[in-house]
């Protein structure tokens, strides 16, 4: 299996107003949010102390994809920030949601020719300028943002001059399962990576679970 992963990055809030964010949308829905102790062996979600300006959330293993992206969305709207949800699906192709302002914004999948179950409707070639226009303050280059934004090509014979970094000094291939940690690392949110697992550069802040709905009892 390859790697799997989905994670949020906010842009200039703290970690603090984040969790409060997310308790907030989560109660909405009926759903409590349950704090678990650092070294507990359970899936959950872990909010990462915020570095240069981000603060990081990764998701957990269950693939509830519909309130989260919701709940991202919230985030962005109380705390007024733009962010980014980041994601590799089981190592074969990995894409990500934009969003400003409390509003999805671009989409991007690396290989469109899966189909678009994930961002039904949505053009998911990516907008360098958009990725722009949401971080202002990292004085981002149009041009590099596009190197990332390449998706496979339909003719496999091209498959070899696409599957190359996107830049020199990156540490993957185009085609490698941890080539959006190069895109990532274009934003400022440096992830790495040791024998096969990835490595946050800072703590984790609060680890927590949400509780499922009650069951209403006749």
């Amino acid at each position: 299996m390859g790697l799997f992963m989905r994670i949020n990055a906010f842009r200039g809030v703290s970690h603090a107003d984040v969790q409060a964010a997310l308790a907030e949308f989560w109660s909405r829905h009926d759903r409590q949010v349950e704090q678990v102790p650092p070294d507990a062996r359970v899936d959950a979600f872990d909010l990462y102390e915020q570095r240069d300006g981000w603060t990081v959330m990764s998701w957990t293993i269950g693939w509830e994809w519909k309130l989260r992206r919701q709940a991202q969305l919230h985030v962005s709207d109380v705390l007024g920030c733009a962010g980014i949800l980041v994601f590799v699906y089981d190592g074969d192709v990995w894409g990500y949601e934009l969003f400003d302002q409390g509003a999805a914004v671009d989409w991007f999948l690396q290989w469109p020719q899966v189909g678009n179950s994930w961002f039904p409707g949505k053009d998911l070639s990516g907008r360098p300028e958009a990725v722009v226009t949401a971080f202002p303050d990292l004085t981002l280059d149009r041009s590099d943002v596009a190197t990332y934004l390449v998706q496979h090509p339909d003719d496999w014979d091209a498959e070899d001059a696409w599957d190359v970094p996107a830049r020199p000094g990156d540490r993957f291939r185009r085609g490698d399962e941890c080539a959006s940690l190069d895109f990532l690392g274009l934003l400022g949110v440096r992830i790495d990576v040791s024998e096969h697992r990835l490595k946050w550069p800072t703590p984790v802040w609060r680890r927590f679970r949400v509780q499922p709905p009650p069951v209403d009892e006749d």
